[in-house]
């Protein structure tokens, strides 16, 4: 686990700045179809700009991308039997800093577009013709008019994520469990096959967290703003499903949470009854 420590730390700032986002700085409240988006967090209140606000948000997401990479790439490297792997730390630097540079870089496109409020919020009744009530609201912004170029873009980055941590993920599972000739003793590949599973886990459930809303969304026959309300409080409420899955496996976790909450108490009240079991007894003489 020492080497991956840094990554899952990497991981789960990521994943409380994203509860941080939705919950508190931004609180989006998002009118599908369109790109309209009400917001109600500080970041507005602060007088940030509105496409500033969002681009934060939507890099949060490609970080979380980029973090489960990272966790994936990591096992990957150290899986000794992989006859290709990346070993070199220059060469994972240049690797995680292409990404980190490119990839925020692609919703520029999206936000890049200048066009006037009003008239794009009558397009979009075009669409929407009962819309929720906040949407006349002027805190109710948009963030773009061609949502081709946003489904494309992010499309293509939700893809390519895809299948570069499946191709980490699915070549490192295969060596684990492919038995080899090395010198390697059962008791460290079996420690390996629990930790890569465990960490599986862990990544799969903010994944599940987002697929779910999309599933909703495109299953769905009419977009209304249940959809909408549905699909921002499941990846928001991400994040505490994410802290609970690292209780749960990681026994360092689980033990240190287990002796400050539930066990101190249950240590100290048995301390309470045997202190008052091994009291002597007091006899009177008269």
């Amino acid at each position: 686990m020492e080497s991956v420590k840094w990554f899952l730390f990497h991981y789960h700032v990521i994943t409380f700045f994203i509860e941080l986002t939705l919950n508190n700085l931004i609180v989006p409240l998002v009118i599908l179809p369109s790109a309209a988006v009400y917001c109600n967090g500080f970041l507005l209140d602060l007088g940030i700009p509105f496409k500033v606000v969002m681009y934060i948000s939507d890099v949060s997401f490609i970080a979380l991308s980029l973090s489960m990479l990272m966790i994936f790439e990591n096992r990957h490297s150290q899986i000794i039997t992989i006859p290709y792997r990346m070993s070199k730390k220059s060469t994972k630097v240049i690797f995680y800093a292409i990404h980190y540079v490119l990839f925020p870089c692609f919703p520029i496109a999206y936000y890049y577009g200048e066009f006037d409020l009003d008239t794009a919020k009558l397009e979009i009744l075009q669409i929407i013709p009962c819309p929720e009530p906040h949407f006349f609201d002027k805190r109710t912004q948009i963030i773009t008019l061609d949502m081709e170029l946003f489904g494309m873009i992010s499309g293509l980055i939700m893809l390519y994520f895809t299948i570069i941590i499946q191709f980490f993920a699915l070549q490192s599972g295969y060596y684990l469990l492919k038995k080899t000739t090395t010198h390697i003793s059962d008791s460290m590949r079996s420690m390996q096959r629990k930790f890569f599973l465990i960490l599986s886990i862990q990544v799969a459930v903010p994944v599940l967290f987002m697929l779910i809303p999309n599933i909703i969304y495109y299953s769905a026959e009419t977009v209304d703003q249940f959809v909408s309300t549905m699909t921002v409080l499941f990846v928001s409420f991400h994040g505490i499903v994410s802290s609970v899955i690292l209780i749960v496996l990681h026994k360092p976790y689980r033990d240190f949470t287990w002796n400050n909450s539930l066990g101190r108490c249950i240590a100290n009240s048995r301390n309470t009854l045997s202190d008052q079991s091994v009291k002597p007894n007091t006899v009177t003489m008269f």
